[in-house]
């Protein structure tokens, strides 16, 4: 019987978040995840501390859109 691996192709999510108080975005794009929720938690660790989102999307089509959007 084989071992139970991670499963890594989910559908991709999209989160464009700035660090602290500061106006450059940062995209970050995870593929490990099946749903938002991990990621919006106040005590979730997938994002660095003291950030705030801005978008979050979940597509294919998200990250290049944010990245025209935001300029990213």
């Amino acid at each position: 019987m084989a071992k139970w691996q991670p499963r890594n192709d989910y559908t991709p999510i999209a989160v464009v978040y700035t660090k602290g108080a500061g106006k450059k975005f940062y995209i970050k794009v995870f593929t490990s995840l099946a749903c938002v929720d991990k990621i919006i938690s106040p005590r979730s660790k997938y994002m660095p501390e003291n950030t705030t989102i801005e978008a979050i999307g979940q597509g294919t089509i998200f990250e290049e859109r944010y990245r025209n959007k935001y300029k990213i």
